[in-house]
């Protein structure tokens, strides 16, 4: 497992003298490495236990206190280890580091980059490296390391515009400066004209349009922003917007670490402050503080959870105000409580929960238009998907099977995908306790929980539930694994987590594939990769190459639920039950079929296919004249883009990095 290999290097680093940083990507594995890698310390003889004492765990949601001693520790050079999230990534400025561990793919190349960043700020020479988890994404890492050092910076990465958010930053913009809406504000200060600044980066463009009026409205209604006239040297007049005087301070009120109004405190009811009591909070027993949507699923009343290498078991929670205000974005923030004790139990704990996802509204829509019946036939018998099902069922029984899934994709014409907002509600109705030795459930417990309820954005296929549910074997279970295919290859196409994004694990009645943000408000990621789906060589394709080829499950003839590198390698709520990687095939290459004939695919592939010949056209030789052209075109700063992307496709300048991709232990690709 990567996590154990990552606290092994990490236990070597330091035995051996060398100041190291192991980045890891959720708080669950932080403090998984951190116990190892102490055990392996304890140990080990030759002053092993002292050496325990030099590592340390960093996260985000630790007390500031906590925080800023470990940092003092750091800063003075008496940690030789420390575990940490991205909270360690940015923001704090350490010297003397040697190594830096990546356990995963951290999501996109500049946090890579970034973390890597850490180590070598001396005159020594310093390494990176990344282990891989059995995910398709990072496999696809491991096993051509050139894809990752030679892309470059990827797109900007996603920010979660949505209302909510966006209304205590306008607020804050407004304490500032006056709003003044599409014109630049340059017209408050100059005498020109008001549309000679129409072009300039405005208020809107900044705040994303759209948003920008409806959350600018809702202000104007509520009170909080005032209209001032401002009369302009040419006799106008133009209306700018300020912060009402009553707002006093709205950046207290905007979190920069959570956009959720409620967090949970986890306390230590043993702490000599505390005194056992779980009716108040001090502040001094505070030892980690856990998002609204997330402490059901982390530190339930019965959940055993880590904390800087010790085992705590919650005792009770409060329970959130009936009435509170729960919207995303400005409100005044309300923590509660969950009260833990220190505890030796040697058994793990895991949520059980249920997610119904409802369509509230919806933004795009892509619908299949029919066509004509003999152009589909001809198309559909010279395909590559028709060929490989007529390989796979020879039998005659099963040509009517065959025709329903490839032939015909116009027998259901109308809506086939659509984006937009789904409201999630999570129900958290009991735990299970796990074997720490090999994660085998030992019992089941109850539990009544309120439910959580947020808006996010999602994007949804139909699958044709009427049609194929009767042809297709265990329909339902392959719906669930083109769910978990296309999320395992979601990071592929956009900068993500396996944590950023979701899917409906229904196990029954499935009609649709449907995957959101897991972040309430939306994070945008499923936004961008809407776009790859109409794209020849997108999301489909690949899921269909990782539910047909993957290299440890796609032989195994009589298991079908997929493997850790393949559709096991996304959380599921149902945990990984009900899949059916053969029937999940049907269903995406029947879908892929149908995308094929929509206009927006027909039109991407066009597009694609004329830049293309346009790119195998500019490579020929042409005249002087048209070279001169072409040179001219290029603006500096895209000259110099260009400079640094041909830089970064150089191997050698890529093995000074110093980053290395995969499994340490293993024999250093020759190739690099």
């Amino acid at each position: 497992h990567a996590a154990d290999e990552t606290a092994r290097l990490l236990a070597e680093s330091v035995r051996n003298g060398v100041r190291c940083i192991a980045f890891c990507k959720t708080r669950s594995l932080c403090e998984w490495v951190y116990e190892r890698c102490v055990a392996t310390l304890r140990s080990c003889s030759g002053g092993g236990s002292d050496l325990s004492n030099k590592v340390e765990s960093y996260r985000g949601g630790y007390a500031a206190e906590a925080r800023r001693s470990i940092e003092a520790r750091l800063f003075r050079e008496e940690l030789l280890g420390v575990v940490a999230t991205s909270a360690l990534e940015l923001g704090v400025d350490i010297g003397g580091i040697d190594l830096t561990l990546h356990c995963g793919y951290p999501g996109s190349i500049s946090s890579l980059m970034q973390q890597s960043g850490r180590a070598g700020r001396g005159r020594k020479p310093s390494v990176s490296i990344m282990i891989c988890f059995a995910s398709p994404a990072e496999q696809q890492f491991w096993r051509f390391p050139k894809s990752l050092l030679c892309r470059g910076l990827d797109a900007p990465p996603s920010i979660p515009v949505n209302v909510g958010t966006m209304t205590g930053h306008l607020l804050c913009a407004g304490e500032e400066y006056p709003l003044v809406g599409e014109f630049s504000v340059a017209t408050l200060l100059t005498s020109a004209r008001k549309d000679t600044h129409r072009s300039n980066l405005t208020d809107r463009k900044l705040f994303s349009g759209h948003i920008y009026d409806e959350v600018h409205e809702k202000l104007m209604q509520d009170g909080l922003l005032c209209e001032t006239p401002v009369q302009l040297r040419t006799s106008t007049t133009l209306l700018a917007y300020s912060t009402h005087p009553s707002v006093s301070k709205p950046w207290s009120r905007v979190s920069l670490r959570s956009i959720e109004p409620i967090s949970y405190s986890i306390v230590d009811v043993n702490h000599k402050l505390q005194g056992g009591l779980t009716n108040t909070i001090n502040e001094r027993a505070v030892m980690d503080s856990i998002p609204y949507s997330r402490v059901f699923y982390h530190s339930f009343p019965g959940a055993v959870i880590m904390h800087r290498g010790r085992r705590y078991k919650v005792e009770s929670m409060n329970s959130p105000p009936p009435f509170a205000d729960c919207t995303i974005g400005y409100c005044r923030s309300i923590k509660l409580g969950a009260f833990a004790k220190q505890t030796s139990v040697a058994y793990s704990t895991r949520a059980l929960a249920l997610t119904h996802i409802t369509v509230v509204k919806q933004f795009d829509r892509v619908e299949l238009l029919p066509g004509r019946r003999k152009e589909e036939d001809e198309i559909s018998s010279s395909s590559p998907a028709a060929k490989t099902s007529q390989d796979e069922e020879p039998s005659a029984a099963k040509t009517a099977h065959r025709q329903v899934l490839y032939k015909y994709p116009e027998l259901h014409c109308g809506p086939i995908a659509g984006s937009g907002v789904v409201t999630v509600k999570r129900t958290v109705h009991g735990y299970k306790r796990l074997s720490p030795v090999n994660r085998v459930e030992i019992s089941r417990h109850e539990l009544k929980m309120p439910s959580m309820e947020y808006d996010t954005n999602a994007i949804w296929f139909d699958v044709e539930a009427s049609l194929l549910s009767g042809v297709v074997t265990d329909f339902d279970a392959g719906v669930h694994a083109l769910s978990h295919a296309l999320l395992a290859v979601a990071p592929l196409f956009v900068p993500c987590t396996s944590s950023d994004i979701d899917c409906d694990h229904s196990k029954q009645e499935c009609t649709r594939v449907l995957l959101f943000d897991s972040r309430a408000g939306g994070a945008g990621i499923t936004s961008r990769l809407w776009k790859h789906f109409f794209q020849p060589n997108g999301m489909l394709s690949s899921a269909i190459e990782l539910l047909s080829h993957c290299s440890t499950c796609s032989d195994d003839s009589g298991f079908k639920g997929g493997c850790p590198g393949c559709l096991q390698s996304v959380p599921c709520i149902n945990f990984h039950e009900d899949l059916s990687r053969t029937a999940g095939l049907y269903i995406a290459r029947r879908l892929l079929k149908r995308v094929e004939q929509t206009n927006l695919y027909r039109s991407n592939a066009q597009q694609a296919e004329r830049q293309t010949s346009g790119s195998t056209q500019r490579s020929m030789p042409s005249t002087p004249e048209k070279s001169v052209i072409d040179n001219n075109s290029d603006t500096p700063r895209r000259t110099a883009r260009k400079r640094a992307l041909h830089f970064a496709k150089d191997l050698e300048s890529a093995k000074k990095r110093s980053v290395v991709i995969g499994r340490p232990t293993w024999p250093a690709d020759e190739r690099l």
